[in-house]
């Protein structure tokens, strides 16, 4: 199937998948297609014989970084085994890593998705004063942790947050 089977000229999607520039940015709503149009593009650009590891698509989700793959195999798109598609977190996070930035920094990051945030701050509430509580000293741990880039990382300025900090990064 080629790149532009089915789609309509002067649709979005057929604009995001035929433009020429070298970076695409698409910001929309949750079912607009999205995730359709990027699959278009990429695989115009791998049928245009652009080398995979020279894509680089962008997702909010593991889910979508998956069916993308799997749809551009489906359509029989060449190349497309080689490609890698990466969720917006795990690309941050990959770039942080190759820096060294969190080497130099001393600093372990700990993406949490919102049912993993839940789950810690109720395994902290009792230790804390409440789920309420837990919930704004993890709110002030968030800000100086990236404001605080002239401190020693992870600088606790009272015994409190030096207590809450340290349950936090064991829990």
């Amino acid at each position: 199937m080629a790149w532009y089977d089915g789609l309509t000229v002067g649709t979005p999607a057929y604009s995001i998948a035929s433009t020429t520039n070298p970076r695409v940015r698409v910001v929309a709503g949750p079912g607009t297609g999205k995730s359709y149009a990027m699959k278009r593009r990429v695989a115009r650009l791998l049928e245009s014989g652009i080398a995979p590891d020279l894509i680089l698509p962008v997702t909010f989700t593991r889910v979508a970084a998956q069916d993308l793959h799997r749809e551009l195999v489906n359509m029989g798109i060449p190349g497309c085994n080689a490609l890698n598609a990466h969720t917006l977190h795990s690309l941050a996070l990959r770039m942080l890593t190759r820096n060294h930035v969190l080497a130099a920094t001393g600093r372990v990051p700990r993406p949490l998705n919102d049912f993993e945030t839940e789950a810690m701050v109720c395994d902290l509430m009792t230790a804390h004063g409440g789920k309420k509580i837990v919930g704004n000293l993890k709110q002030a741990y968030e800000a100086a942790w990236a404001r605080l880039n002239h401190q020693t990382p992870g600088y606790a300025p009272s015994a409190a947050d030096a207590a809450f900090q340290h349950d936090l990064l064991v829990t």
